[in-house]
């Protein structure tokens, strides 16, 4: 494809580079642009925050005529240091897709929406909102999102509305790092001091295709110095380049490795005795558990061999403290299987072993920034809402350990179908594409008496909602202050106006201002964005005009090493949770099967992993050109397969395979390489978006959620998304 003298090609070089220019957008060319000749050839630099994933990395976005021109990273940022990637540069493009959404939407018919003006859209959603909750209280009603710096503005919302269901897409992605990391630590999830590290140790995490620019930046100097990194998965991931030193595991069982390592460490006294002594709780009582965990067991486990598992052990245990196993993400320490829980405190408690927290090398806890707020006396609070959570999240007897305002989203559609839950609202998300089980989740979203969305093209869970409201792209609107994370010491940044919108679209604290009233809550909104971002910065020292003119503004609290702190019941890292075990759970990490497994006499009989690719998020960004375009010319929607296993079914490379589960068919090529575990077939994500609105993506691919069983772990309620046994056979 070629557009005005630029390749998509050339593009990708360019992105490459650390900035692209923009003046061939996908969308509309550079002649074109030129012609008018009303553009004013002025440049001028804003400086924002992306919305490609989830990491917000500081850009500058240069505008030239009103016109998005080009972008750069901000270099004051700690998590991007100046970088953009490849879906940063892409989705600047957006703005200019001629499928967005011009006007709040009304469907007026399955697949058939006319536009109407904001005000007919407050009225209509108010008048709808309240005789739900009149009808079956304001328990019925539910707000799911993916966590957005505008948060506290959607759970202020729900609040005053007197509904506790706010939902986050934790139990799809975090959920289990988070809690295991907090019931060793005390802290959800610590950072790497990666570039003073002599051995960075990887399970199922993949930072170079889950994206995070500053720890691939810190990885590669501490590479370049002669670090070991270090990769354990069951595929040769874009981390395994990196590292030059790859474990095949079989898929689910990392756990059994950790505790193996942890029978090597501490049998051959090879862990930080005066560490574990003076800082941690419950070392004899996990040093007992482990006995049995010997390398001979674990291989049989994991297929590791037991000299490869000894070996590790012991070279991770001779760099310590400067050592690392990484905290983990989505991966084997998300929600991803049964047993994923018990894997990230065994992580904590091998990092605990080395002895690393608060060390050059380790692991450390940044430093908190704590916003301001706004005055109640001007701006009333809503009372508490005291009620549970519908999913049963917030029962202490069920989910116990699950926090409030994370929520089980996955239960949403079977809680519909029962009508417990009646009217939600959708944010940045969308889980008629993201969640498992399809049909399923259609069914319930389906049977809501009211589903708004806020989105800027008719996504899959737009495309079945009652009213579609136009939240402006990114870069037309600002949002709530955010203090930027992934760093060591604190920064508060902030996401403002690059350009005027291009259509009739709002920013969401505009539209929750304007729609409050009309829902009976108006007293609870009676302020501006910029009344909020002031009193949220008040406490700073910082002001409003000079967040906007850096972008991001470092407040010092560099972390540095010393004695370490944890925020345990005990004040210690414990290896024995006190919390677990006043709740009947067991106490210090122990193995636990995975939920499914393959079987191993039948050729057919695979199971089915999934992972991300570095220029792709979630199922948002394969509808973008030049994104899609990275896709084709390398090829990378296939499925991958051990060529011993495509032998036994007769398929080569690059030929169709059919995949079947209990709830789901499709077809997909192969990619047949020995760089994946002979028990699994690997799936990219982002791809198998089914609405037709999304011409760029649609059919392109198929996606893990439709062979994904609806799970809710037994603990925490997460998906445990790669538990899940396939029938493959040649098309």
């Amino acid at each position: 494809m070629k557009e005005s003298g630029i390749t998509r090609r050339k593009f990708l070089i360019g992105s490459a580079a650390g900035g692209a220019s923009l003046v061939a957008a996908s969308y509309m060319g550079f002649d074109s642009w030129a012609a008018q000749k009303t553009v004013s050839q002025e440049v001028k630099i804003t400086p924002t925050l992306c919305d490609a994933c989830g990491n917000w990395c500081a850009i500058n976005v240069y505008t030239r005529g009103g016109r998005v021109w080009k972008a750069e990273g901000n270099p004051i940022a700690g998590n991007n240091m100046g970088r953009i990637c490849a879906k940063g540069h892409g989705m600047l493009h957006e703005v200019y897709n001629p499928d967005r959404i011009k006007s709040p939407l009304k469907r007026v018919g399955p697949g058939k929406f006319e536009p109407i003006s904001w005000e007919q859209a407050y009225r209509e959603i108010g008048e709808k909102v309240r005789g739900i909750s009149e009808k079956y209280g304001p328990e019925s009603l539910f707000w799911v999102q993916y966590p957005e710096g505008n948060a506290d503005l959607t759970y202020l919302f729900m609040r005053a509305l007197g509904s506790p269901n706010v939902f986050s897409h934790g139990t799809t992605c975090f959920l289990p790092r988070n809690i295991g990391w907090w019931l060793t630590v005390g802290k959800a999830k610590p950072e790497h001091d990666f570039e003073n590290s002599r051995f960075v140790l990887f399970i199922g995490r993949n930072p170079a295709a889950g994206l995070q620019l500053r720890q691939l930046r810190d990885l590669a100097r501490a590479a370049d110095k002669g670090a070991r990194l270090v990769v354990v998965d069951p595929r040769f991931s874009e981390a395994a380049v990196l590292g030059r030193h790859w474990i095949r595991i079989r898929p689910g069982t990392d756990l059994a490795l950790m505790l193996a390592m942890a029978h090597v460490m501490i049998g051959e006294g090879l862990y930080q005795k005066d560490f574990v002594n003076n800082y941690t709780e419950g070392f004899e009582e996990w040093a007992d558990k482990v006995k049995d965990c010997t390398p001979a067991w674990a291989e049989e486990k994991t297929s590791i061999p037991k000299e490869v598992i000894v070996k590790l052990a012991r070279d991770l245990a001779n760099e310590a403290p400067k050592a690392v196993i990484h905290r983990g993400y989505h991966g084997a320490m998300g929600t991803q299987y049964k047993n994923s829980l018990q894997l990230v405190r065994a992580v904590a408690c091998v990092n605990g072993l080395l002895g690393n927290f608060n060390q050059l090398g380790g692991l450390y806890f940044p430093p908190d920034v704590k916003l301001g707020k706004l005055d109640p006396e001007k701006h009333p609070v809503p009372p508490v809402v005291e009620g549970p959570m519908a999913d049963g999240s917030t029962d202490e007897e069920r989910y116990p350990l699950t926090p409030k305002g994370i929520g089980i989203s996955q239960a949403i559609p079977e809680l519909a179908l029962q009508g417990k839950l009646k009217a939600g609202f959708v944010y940045h998300n969308n889980p008629l594409r993201t969640n498992p089980n399809p049909a399923r989740v259609i069914e319930g979203y389906r049977s809501l008496e009211l589903l708004v969305s806020f989105d800027y093209v008719l996504s899959e869970t737009a495309s079945v909602s009652h009213y579609v409201l136009p939240e402006s792209y990114y870069l037309e609107r600002d949002d709530v202050v955010h203090t930027n994370h992934c760093y060591s010491s604190k920064q508060v940044a902030i996401r403002q106006q690059v350009l005027k919108p291009l259509y009739d679209t709002k920013p969401l604290a505009d539209i929750l201002v304007g729609i409050a009233p009309h829902v009976g809550i108006g007293k609870y909104f009676n302020f501006t964005l910029e009344e909020y971002n002031r009193a949220s910065l008040a406490p700073l020292g910082v002001s409003l005009e000079s967040l906007k003119k850096e972008g991001v503004i470092d407040l010092g609290g560099q972390w540095k090493p010393g004695e370490p702190t944890f925020a345990t019941p005990s004040g210690k890292l414990e290896f024995a949770s006190s919390i677990l075990r006043d709740l009947g759970q067991p106490a210090v990490p122990e193995w636990e099967e995975p939920l499914v497994m393959p079987d191993r006499n039948d050729p057919h009989s695979f199971r089915l992993i999934h992972g991300k690719q570095g220029h792709h998020t979630h199922a948002r960004t394969v509808n973008q050109p030049y994104l899609k375009e990275i896709t084709t010319i390398n090829d990378w929607g296939r499925i991958w397969i051990h060529p011993d296993r495509a032998r036994a079914l007769g398929v080569k490379d690059g030929e169709c395979m059919t995949i079947s589960s209990s709830i789901g068919k499709g077809r997909a090529r192969t990619k047949v390489t020995e760089g994946i575990h002979p028990d699994c077939i690997f799936l990219p994500s982002g791809y198998g978006v089914f609405s037709r609105r999304l011409q760029t993506g649609f059919g392109y691919g198929i996606s893990y959620n439709d062979f994904l069983p609806t799970y809710f772990d037994p603990v925490l309620g997460h998906i445990m998304s790669n538990e899940i046994i396939v029938r493959v056979e040649k098309t």
